[in-house]
C-alpha cells in the first residue's frame, strides 16, 4: 500500500513539473516509477522521448526507439493513449519494424476504451487503403459517389475490378463509421471527417445537409478546416442557401486560424468583391499572408497582380518570381502561367522548349488551358515532334475539364480518325458539348451533322437552328448555309 501511495505522489510532482517544463526533473521522477507499475508514467517516458523534452539522446532513431518501447509497456498496461500512440509506432515504423496488423490491433484496443484519435486514426486508415479488408456475398458495391467512376482495373494480384469494388465500398463502409464513432464522443477530427464523408459520398448516400451539420459542431469546437469548408459550402450552396457573405464570414475565421487556403480565399473575395467589398490592398495582404504559408495558389493570384498590375505597379521580374515560387510549391495554373510567360516572351525572351515544359507539367496537374495548349503543340508539330496520338490525349483531357476549344478539336479528330479511331457518334458528342457552352465553330459543326446526317439522325430544322446561333456570333460558314 505504501508503495502505491508512494507512486502516486511521486506521478503528482513528475506531473507538476512536467506542466511547469522541468521536464529533465520530471523525467527523473517517472524513470524512478518504472518497476512501480505505473502504465502513466511509461507513458509519459514515451512522450518525453518521442518529443525530446529533457532527455540527453541526440539520435533520432536512438531516441525512437526508447519511446517506442515505453509506449508499447504502458499499452500493455492497458494505458488507452499509449496504446493510440503504439498503434502509431507500428502504422508509421518508427521506432519500431511497421506492421499495419499490429497497429490496427492497439488501435482497436485503444479506441474501445473510447479515445477518439485511435477511432479517427482507424478511420483514415480504411479511407486510405492502408486495411485489407476481406469481403463476402453479404458485401456490395454501395453505390456511393466514389465507388462510380469505373476506375478500378484487374490487377496483377488476380483481383476483378468487381472485387476490387466491393473491397473499396466496405472499406469507405467501416471508415465512415470509426469516424462516426468519434463525432458521436464530440471529437472535432471526427466531426469534420464524418462531415468530408457525407460530402464525397464515401461509406454514405452523399448528404450535403449532414456535411454542413457536421462541420458546424466541428467549427463550433474552433476546427479551421471546418470553417473553411463551411464557407465552401455557402460559397457553392451545397446544403444551405448560397451565401457569399457568410461564406466570407467562415473563409476569414479560418484565416483568422492560420488556414492558407482560406487566406487565399479571403484574398481572392476581396480581389473580385465576393461577400466583401472590394479591396485590393487587402487582397495583396491577404494573397502575402497565404503565400507566407507557402500555400501556391495564394503565389500565383500574386504573379496575376504584378504581371496585369492590379493593385500593384506592373512588374514582370516580380510577377515570374511569384509564378516561379508557386510552382516550386507544387500549383499548376502558375506553371500554365510560366508557360504563356515563355511562349509570348512576357518580359522574357520566348523560350518555347521551357514553355512546353511548364505546359507538360501543368497538363498532367490537370489544368485544362495546359492540356489544350501542349495538345495544340503536339498537333501541329510546333517545337515538338508531331504526334496525333498524344495530341488527341490531351484534347480530350482538357474536353473533359470542361475547355470548350478542346472539346470541339476532339470532336473534329473523332470526325476524321485523327489520332483516334474515326467514330462520328462520338465526334458529334463533343461538337455538342463545345457548342452548348456556346463555341460558334462547333455550333457550325452541330449544325452541319444535323443536315447531313453525321453521327446523328438528320433534322433540318435543328441545323438552321445552330447555324442561326453560329451565325450570331460572327461565323461566316453559318451565314452562308443559313441563305440556302
Amino acid at each position: 500500500m505504501k508503495k502505491s501511495i508512494d507512486a502516486g505522489e511521486t506521478l503528482k510532482k513528475a506531473t507538476a513539473l512536467y506542466n511547469e517544463k522541468k521536464f529533465p526533473e520530471a523525467v527523473e521522477l517517472w524513470k524512478s516509477l518504472e518497476d512501480a507499475d505505473c502504465a502513466e508514467a511509461l507513458y509519459m517516458l514515451g512522450i518525453c522521448y518521442n518529443y525530446n523534452l529533457g532527455v540527453e539522446i541526440g539520435d533520432e532513431e536512438e531516441r525512437a526507439r526508447i519511446a517506442s518501447g515505453y509506449f508499447i509497456k504502458s499499452a500493455e498496461k492497458g494505458h488507452a493513449e499509449a496504446q493510440c500512440f503504439a498503434g502509431l509506432c507500428f502504422r508509421s515504423g518508427t521506432g519500431v519494424d511497421k506492421d499495419l496488423k499490429k497497429s490496427v490491433e492497439w488501435f482497436e484496443k485503444s479506441a474501445a476504451q473510447n479515445c477518439t484519435q485511435a477511432m479517427n486514426n482507424l478511420g483514415q486508415m480504411y479511407e486510405r487503403g492502408e486495411i485489407d479488408v476481406e469481403i463476402d456475398g453479404s458485401d456490395d458495391c454501395g453505390g456511393y459517389e466514389d465507388g462510380e467512376d469505373g476506375g478500378y482495373e484487374d490487377g496483377e494480384d488476380g483481383e476483378d475490378s468487381e472485387t476490387k469494388r466491393k473491397k473499396y465500398a466496405k472499406s469507405m463502409s467501416l471508415s465512415f463509421e470509426w469516424y462516426k464513432k468519434s463525432a458521436q464522443l464530440k471529437d472535432a477530427t471526427g466531426q469534420l471527417s464524418l462531415g468530408r464523408a457525407y460530402y464525397d459520398g464515401r461509406g454514405v448516400p452523399r448528404d450535403y445537409k449532414s456535411a454542413v451539420k457536421y462541420y458546424a459542431l466541428a467549427a463550433e469546437q474552433g476546427s479551421a478546416d471546418a470553417l473553411f469548408r463551411l464557407g465552401e459550402c455557402y460559397d457553392d450552396g451545397e446544403g444551405v442557401e448560397r451565401n457569399s457573405i457568410t461564406a466570407f464570414k467562415y473563409y476569414k475565421e479560418a484565416a483568422k486560424r492560420n488556414h492558407a487556403k482560406a487566406q487565399c480565399y479571403v484574398g481572392y473575395c476581396y480581389e473580385y468583391g465576393e461577400g466583401v467589398k472590394r479591396d485590393l490592398d487587402e487582397a495583396l495582404k491577404w494573397y502575402c499572408v497565404s503565400a507566407e504559408n507557402n500555400y501556391g495558389q495564394a503565389y500565383c493570384n500574386l504573379g496575376c497582380m504584378y504581371e496585369e498590375g492590379r493593385g500593384v505597379k506592373k512588374n514582370m521580374p516580380k510577377a515570374i518570381e511569384m509564378y516561379e515560387r508557386g510552382a516550386a510549391a507544387g500549383n499548376y495554373m502558375a506553371s500554365h502561367n510560366l508557360g504563356n510567360v515563355y511562349a509570348f516572351g512576357k518580359g522574357v525572351k520566348v523560350n518555347m522548349a521551357l514553355a512546353i515544359k511548364y505546359y507538360e507539367h501543368a497538363a498532367r496537374g490537370g489544368v485544362a488551358e495546359a492540356q489544350y495548349n501542349l495538345a495544340q503543340h503536339l498537333h501541329k508539330g510546333q517545337y515538338v515532334e508531331r504526334d496525333d496520338s498524344a495530341a488527341a490525349f490531351w484534347f480530350m483531357q482538357s474536353a473533359q475539364n470542361g475547355d470548350a476549344d478542346a472539346q470541339y478539336k476532339i470532336g473534329s479528330f473523332f470526325m476524321n480518325g485523327i489520332g483516334v479511331d474515326e467514330d462520328p457518334e462520338i465526334g458529334f458528342y463533343w461538337f455538342m458539348r463545345s457548342a452548348s457552352q456556346g463555341d460558334a465553330d462547333a455550333q457550325y459543326a452541330v449544325g452541319v451533322c444535323y443536315e447531313d446526317g453525321i453521327g446523328v439522325e438528320a433534322d433540318l430544322e435543328e441545323a438552321r437552328e445552330w447555324y442561326a446561333r453560329s451565325a450570331k456570333q460572327g461565323n461566316k460558314e453559318a451565314k452562308k448555309h443559313l441563305k440556302k
